[in-house]
C-alpha cells in the first residue's frame, strides 16, 4: 500500500469522526440485540428530533418503547423482536411522540454487526425524519380520494341527467304522437273525405280544418319552446327567461317581474345552463308553490353570473336527497349541475314563506359533457 492510499482516514483525529457522525441530518445509534434494545450510543441529533436530551434518552431503556405511537407500537415491537430472533436487517416506518406531544414520522433502519464467530453483537442503525414525506403522501392520498369521489359523483350525475333527458324525450315523443300527429292524421282523413266528396266542401268545413291546423302548429311551437327557445340564442339569457316565465304566468295567474342587472353576458353554453336551472326553478314554482308573484333576477357578480328565482308561495323544507320527478332535474341535480360547472345553487325556503332558488356560475365555466342539453 502506498503512503497516501489510506488518506485521509488514517490522519483523522477521533474528534473528526464524532463531528462527521453528529453533523449528518439523521440520528445514528448502536443498540444491543436484547428485548429492550438497550442503547449503547445515540447521536445528539435525537434531541432536535424528539426533544429528549441525550442523557435522558440513553438513561431510560424503556423510553424508546414509550415514545412509539400507540397505533404503531404493536407492529414496531413485533418487527423488532423478529429481527433480534432472526438476525435479519430491520426496517420500519412509524410515528413517535416528541417530548412536547407532537407526532413525528421516522424511518428506522438497522443492520446487524457480528463477531468473528457470527455472533450478533449489536445493531447499527439510522433514524431519518420522514414527516414531510408522509404528510405529502397523505395529502396526495386525500386528493386521490376526493378525485375518486368527484369522478363517481360526475358519473352518477351524468347517469341521472341521462335518465331525466331520456324521460323528457319519451314525454315529448308521446306528446307529439298523442296531439299533433293525431290531429294531423284526423285532418288528413277529413281532407281525403272532402277530396272524395267535393260537394261536401263548405266554408265552415275549411274553417274547422284551418283552426285545427293552427292549434296543432301552436302546440308544436310550445313544445319547441320548452326544448330550447329561439330567444336564448338570438337575444340571450334574460329575454329567454322573460318569455318562459310570462308563458307560465298565462296559466298560473302569476304577477311576474324580470330584473336584468347583468353587465357581463355569459357565452351560449353558460347561458343555456343558467336557463335550464332557471327553467327548472320556474317549473317547480308552477307545480308546487301556489304562488301569486314570481321574480326572476339575473345579475353580474364578481367574475360570474347570479340567477335568482323567488316566489311568494307556500314554501317547503328543502330535501336535497329527494329523487327528481320524471323528466325533470330535481333540486339536488340542479345543485350538482352548478357545482360541476364550478359554481353553486342553493335553495332557501320555509313553509309559508315562499322559496328562493339562487345560482352562481363563473363566466369561464368549463364545458362538460354531463352539462350538455
Amino acid at each position: 500500500m502506498s503512503d497516501d492510499e489510506g488518506w485521509p482516514f488514517d490522519e483523522l483525529h477521533p474528534d473528526a469522526y464524532r463531528m462527521l457522525v453528529e453533523g449528518v441530518p439523521a440520528v445514528l445509534y448502536i443498540d444491543r440485540p436484547d428485548d429492550l434494545s438497550t442503547n449503547l450510543y445515540t447521536s445528539p441529533q435525537i434531541e432536535s428530533l424528539l426533544g429528549y436530551p441525550l442523557h435522558e434518552w440513553m438513561a431510560d431503556p424503556e423510553l424508546w418503547r414509550g415514545v412509539i405511537h400507540p397505533d404503531d407500537r404493536e407492529r414496531v415491537l413485533a418487527a423488532n423482536e423478529a429481527s433480534n430472533r432472526t438476525g435479519g436487517s430491520y426496517l420500519e416506518e412509524y410515528r413517535v411522540l416528541t417530548k412536547d406531544g407532537r407526532s413525528v414520522w421516522i424511518r428506522d433502519e438497522a443492520v446487524p454487526v457480528r463477531g468473528p464467530d457470527g455472533t450478533l453483537l449489536y445493531w447499527r442503525g439510522v433514524i431519518l425524519d420522514i414527516t414531510q414525506r408522509k404528510e405529502a403522501e397523505e395529502r396526495l392520498r386525500w386528493s386521490l380520494q376526493v378525485l375518486r369521489r368527484t369522478v363517481q359523483q360526475r358519473r352518477e350525475l351524468a347517469r341521472r341527467l341521462q335518465t331525466a333527458q331520456e324521460a323528457e324525450r319519451q314525454r315529448i315523443a308521446a306528446d307529439i304522437h298523442d296531439d299533433p300527429i293525431q290531429v294531423m292524421s284526423a285532418i288528413d282523413m277529413r281532407l281525403q273525405m272532402l277530396a272524395g266528396f267535393p260537394e261536401t266542401i263548405t266554408t265552415e268545413a275549411l274553417a274547422g280544418i284551418e283552426a285545427e291546423v293552427r292549434g296543432a302548429i301552436e302546440r308544436l311551437r310550445s313544445m319547441l319552446f320548452e326544448l330550447r327557445p329561439a330567444a336564448l340564442d338570438r337575444e340571450g339569457l334574460v329575454p329567454a327567461l322573460r318569455l318562459y316565465v310570462e308563458r307560465r304566468a298565462k296559466t298560473t295567474g302569476w304577477v311576474v317581474e324580470v330584473v336584468d342587472r347583468m353587465t357581463n353576458h355569459p357565452d351560449p353554453d353558460l347561458a343555456a345552463l343558467l336557463y335550464r336551472i332557471g327553467q327548472e326553478a320556474i317549473v317547480n314554482a308552477a307545480k308546487h308553490a301556489d304562488a301569486t308573484r314570481v321574480v326572476v333576477e339575473a345579475s353580474s357578480a364578481g367574475d360570474g353570473v347570479t340567477l335568482r328565482v323567488r316566489d311568494d308561495g307556500v314554501g317547503f323544507t328543502p330535501d336535497l336527497d329527494a329523487p327528481p320527478a320524471p323528466g325533470h332535474l330535481g333540486v339536488s341535480t340542479m345543485v350538482e349541475r352548478a357545482e360541476l360547472a364550478g359554481g353553486w345553487t342553493r335553495i332557501v325556503s320555509t313553509p309559508g314563506e315562499g322559496t328562493t332558488v339562487e345560482c352562481w356560475l363563473p363566466l369561464d365555466a368549463a364545458s362538460d359533457p354531463a352539462l350538455d342539453d
